[in-house]
């Protein structure tokens, strides 16, 4: 059985952002799902497109260690800011998990190694917090609720998937980490036309887009807006990820 890290996405857009910093890559199918295998700080490693939510996530991972030895599992990929510090483009490598479907629950926290690369990446100047993540079952739309959200479970970013990630990975009892890319600030509202433009697999659903389309000059405003945050995030992603992987291979044995 091959050993590897397991990278896991929601989005075809995040699989895009990252699939590039890989050697010697291939794309393959884990289950019914996208993905690619490549090497990158000299360890095998399969990115794969999980779709969104916790427990696609969770089952990617669980379908992963069916078929390969996981060294570790990530999860990486876009986030919402909950802070007034954090802008698009911004990163968060989350000294904890929070997950709003276990609110008593005790939070996940990340393994030893969280400090080195944490420091790797403020070294390389990369704007990076290391703060808490939430995981929800629904994105944030609004600057309240987001604002709310921050106040009652004290994250600094939320998103969809790492809590799934980081469950399964501690039943495998592998270590665990997880980087995001803050595209929308905590008072930028997300547009109601996203959520129809993504099928729950995570690709790109075209006639979602006229839903927003109806809606006008705004739909173009906000389309522009939050065009410009995915590529700036991308972008920060895909630098953060070569250096905090980086430092994390150097760290870890095989």
């Amino acid at each position: 059985m091959a050993s590897l890290v397991l990278f896991v996405v929601a989005l075809a857009a995040e699989r895009r952002a990252l699939e590039g910093l890989l050697q010697v890559r291939r794309s393959e199918r884990l289950g019914d799902r996208r993905a690619v295998r490549g090497r990158l700080a000299g360890r095998d490693v399969l990115l794969v497109q999980s779709g969104i939510g916790r427990e696609r996530a969770r089952r990617a991972v669980a379908a992963a260690a069916r078929e390969f030895h996981l060294q570790a599992a990530w999860s990486l990929g876009f986030a919402g800011g909950l802070s007034d510090r954090l802008r698009p483009g911004d990163l968060v490598y989350a000294t904890a998990i929070l997950d709003a479907a276990d609110p008593a629950g005790t939070p996940l926290t990340a393994d030893p190694s969280h400090a080195i690369v944490y420091a790797a990446l403020r070294d390389a100047d990369l704007p990076v917090d290391p703060g808490a993540l939430i995981t929800v079952k629904a994105a944030l739309g609004t600057p309240d609720a987001k604002r709310a959200a921050g106040r009652q479970s004290g994250a600094v970013a939320v998103e969809m998937e790492a809590a799934g990630v980081a469950w399964a990975a501690r039943d495998l009892g592998i270590p665990w980490a997880a980087l995001k890319a803050i595209v929308d600030g905590v008072g930028d509202p997300l547009p109601q036309f996203l959520e129809a433009c993504t099928t729950p697999q995570g690709d790109l659903r075209w006639r979602g887009l006229w839903t927003g389309v109806l809606e006008g000059r705004q739909f173009w405003r906000s389309l522009r807006r939050v065009g410009l945050a995915s590529r700036r995030a991308s972008h920060s992603l895909r630098q953060g990820l070569k250096v905090a992987f980086d430092a994390w291979a150097a760290l870890t044995p095989y």
